[in-house]
């Protein structure tokens, strides 16, 4: 085997633990903070292992997956941090309306 086996079999088996170990706190968690947390963590050990996958064949067509993947997992992680903050616009409005009229 050459070494560049060696390293992408080692990181396909810390990239599984790490998986399994998201997967368990995705069930645990307490919150749904955690349980965020926990998604957006998959979401990352998804597109390593993508790449992984992908230097392995030596391949570039999965690189505009890759950029999805990454997209999806930000846009998941802000969504769901928005909608625990349990803030929406008009409030954040009226707030800086109020400042605004404190001012003048």
């Amino acid at each position: 085997m050459t070494p560049m086996g060696v390293v992408l079999l080692v990181s396909a088996a810390l990239l599984t633990v790490a998986a399994v170990l998201v997967v368990v706190r995705m069930t645990v968690g307490p919150t749904i903070l955690d349980r965020s947390m926990a998604l957006d963590v998959l979401m990352s050990v998804m597109v390593c292992a993508v790449a992984l996958k992908s230097i392995q064949r030596e391949e570039t067509w999965s690189l505009p997956m890759l950029l999805v993947l990454a997209m999806v997992g930000f846009v998941g992680a802000v969504s769901i941090a928005r909608f625990a903050s349990g803030t929406e616009d008009e409030e954040a409005r009226d707030d800086d309306d109020a400042r605004e009229g404190e001012e003048r």
